[in-house]
């Protein structure tokens, strides 16, 4: 099980997470990452699909303090970055949910900030 690529949830394995046109590569180690993202950019471009190199990205989730650097994929360089917004959320190294939390009551707040009261009726519009 150790030579094959993923991560190990209990006995279940993953090896990504996709969601339309938008795909997470799961591995332990960054060269393992490495070949995972070269396998997945010669099987995309098959059907005619390229990676976005720029926006392709690579991050240490839950392993301390540890970052990973850049890696080079195909000749391609991939950034390591601490965070990243995946399907709106934000996905941060150490694997909590405190930024998604703060970013998102940031938000409704800028929202609702532009939200003003109409003063001949009393009601609620986002007219400006």
């Amino acid at each position: 099980m150790a030579n094959k690529p993923g991560i190990f949830v209990g006995n279940s394995q993953f090896t990504d997470l996709v969601y339309a046109d938008d795909t997470a590569v799961l591995a332990q180690l960054p060269t393992a990452a490495a070949t995972c993202l070269s396998s997945f950019s010669e099987a995309a471009s098959t059907l005619g699909l390229h990676i976005s190199w720029p926006k392709t990205k690579v991050q240490n989730v839950g392993a301390g303090s540890h970052t990973p650097t850049d890696i080079t994929v195909d000749g391609n360089l991939v950034e390591c970055v601490e965070s990243f917004v995946y399907l709106g959320s934000v996905q941060p190294s150490e694997g909590q949910c405190l930024p998604d939390i703060k970013r998102r009551i940031a938000h409704a707040s800028s929202v609702m900030a532009s939200v003003m009261i109409c003063p001949r009726f009393g009601e609620t519009s986002a007219y400006h």
